[in-house]
């Protein structure tokens, strides 16, 4: 047995063993610190309104049974006998953020460290960093949806829950050909049939729309897209097939994209959203406009692809965010790269994606200029942590030229209304009687992005919670 064999091995071993023994997994502690149940007073707070672009200063906000009560200028509201008072002078108040990316039975480590995922955990870690609410399009687990059930009645603490279950893919196309081609050959045969739903022809496209619709999906992900390079995708007649039979079960697919005709193709396919944007090649002006002409919201998520890219050039040094929910030990292990860590046909894919950083900026800063609607998302995964990813991407889209609150925006009130569907969601906004899913955060997100990881409180449902941090050395 090999080195890199053996290491993966003890790391199964020990991560079953932990897993019979009960959720051992370091990671932020979360405490409910006062229940829906108990008035929340905010005073003196800067209020921001995504939909508007407005921040209005010196606002009381009350929440009362888990929703926003009242609105109104400092000084005008009367505090319940029983309510928590929070002085929030130099903070902003802004809906909860929504990463419309997510993945949430994952493991973040090293791809040669072998080891299961922990949602819980990862659940923890977006609430932790303000996501209040997830759009996870790719969850393998037999039990994405009682998660999703869980966490909105509040027997499990997180973030709201949509999710597209089981990802829709080529037999020989991605994320299978990870397993495929990484995974040692003694656990290949246990994870390849949990990863992903292979299609070959329409019976059965059919026939996994039909069980994801009676399983409760809240959409379906397709992939026509080739990593690595070489790999197999959906094609046209295949991705129409499942788009049309999700749309009678009335479910909205969305598409997972590499480059300009991928894009075209899942447009021309019929799907609602493209979940990651063109990262593979710089698209031509021309098509520029045809792309938002199909009136499409389109989910970036450069900064995952970037992480890729950077795996060779040396250590990333973590954010606070990370700093706080990562552990050290997980933080350090990414590089330097083990000798005899070898990553196959993916080679070529992470040169490409270590030589194109600059061209995902261009293109997200001219579909930007030209009208496109843009969401938020990471894409944890490897090396991208859930929530504090999301904090990254924020700062990557005001890097591509959207200012700091369109950047809001693309996280809160513009994705909640296409995951609800409505103009007047009940949570990603400001509004009174929408749902109490908050954030507030020191100084001004509006002018500096930044500032949306300087947290001082996370409410969910009217919830007040306590967030604890890792423990990790001081840098």
């Amino acid at each position: 047995m090999d080195l890199l064999m053996f290491r993966s091995a003890m790391v199964l071993c020990i991560t079953l063993c932990l897993t019979a023994c009960g959720n051992n997994t370091p990671g932020v502690a979360l405490q409910v610190q006062s229940s829906a149940d108990t008035p929340i007073l905010i005073r003196n707070v800067s209020v921001f309104y995504p939909s508007q672009l407005q921040l209005i200063p010196a606002q009381d906000v009350l929440i009362k049974d888990g929703k926003i009560h009242q609105i109104e200028t400092t000084d005008s509201l009367t505090a319940p006998i029983d309510a928590s008072i929070i002085e929030a002078q130099g903070q902003t108040l802004l809906p909860g953020l929504i990463d419309m990316h997510a993945h949430i039975n994952i493991p973040t480590g090293p791809p040669w460290e072998f080891a299961f995922p922990d949602p819980e955990a990862n659940l923890r870690a977006y609430l932790y960093a303000g996501v209040t609410t997830v759009f996870d399009p790719g969850d393998s687990s037999d039990d994405a949806y009682e998660r999703r059930a869980a966490t909105a009645d509040g027997s499990l603490l997180g973030p709201r829950i949509y999710t597209a279950g089981r990802i829709v893919t080529h037999p020989h196309g991605h994320p299978r050909t990870r397993i495929q081609e990484l995974a040692p050959w003694w656990i290949r045969w246990y994870l390849e049939p949990r990863i992903g739903s292979p299609v070959a022809n329409e019976n059965q496209a059919q026939a996994v729309v039909n069980d994801r619709a009676g399983a409760g999906a809240d959409a379906i992900k397709i992939v026509i897209d080739q990593i690595p390079l070489d790999a197999a995708s959906l094609n046209t007649e295949l991705s129409s097939a499942i788009v049309k039979q999700a749309t009678q079960r009335g479910l909205r697919a969305v598409a997972h994209i590499g480059t300009t005709s991928d894009a075209i193709a899942a447009a021309d396919a019929g799907v609602a959203m493209w979940i990651h944007g063109v990262y593979k090649e710089r698209i031509p002006d021309e098509l520029i406009s045809k792309l938002v002409a199909y009136n499409i919201p389109m989910i970036p998520t450069s900064e995952v692809f970037d992480r890729y890219g950077r795996t060779t050039l040396g250590p990333i040094t973590p954010t606070k965010l990370e700093r706080e929910t990562v552990p050290q030990s997980v933080l350090t292990s990414f590089y330097p790269l083990p000798a005899d860590f070898d990553p196959g046909p993916f080679r070529s894919w992470g040169e490409l994606m270590a030589s194109t950083i600059d061209v995902r900026r261009d293109n997200v800063a001219r579909l930007h200029q030209a009208g496109m609607l843009l969401f938020a998302g990471s894409d944890a995964q490897s090396g991208v942590f859930p929530g504090a990813s999301l904090h990254r991407e924020l700062n990557t889209l005001v890097s591509a030229g959207m200012s700091p609150a369109e950047v809001i925006r693309s996280a809160t009130s513009d994705p909640a209304q296409y995951l609800t569907q409505s103009m007047s969601p009940k949570f990603g906004v400001m509004r009174v009687g929408a749902q109490a899913d908050l954030l507030l955060v020191d100084g001004d997100p509006t002018q500096d992005i930044r500032q949306l990881a300087e947290i001082r409180e996370v409410i969910i449902g009217g919830r007040r919670i306590k967030r604890q941090a890792v423990t990790n050395p001081t840098p």
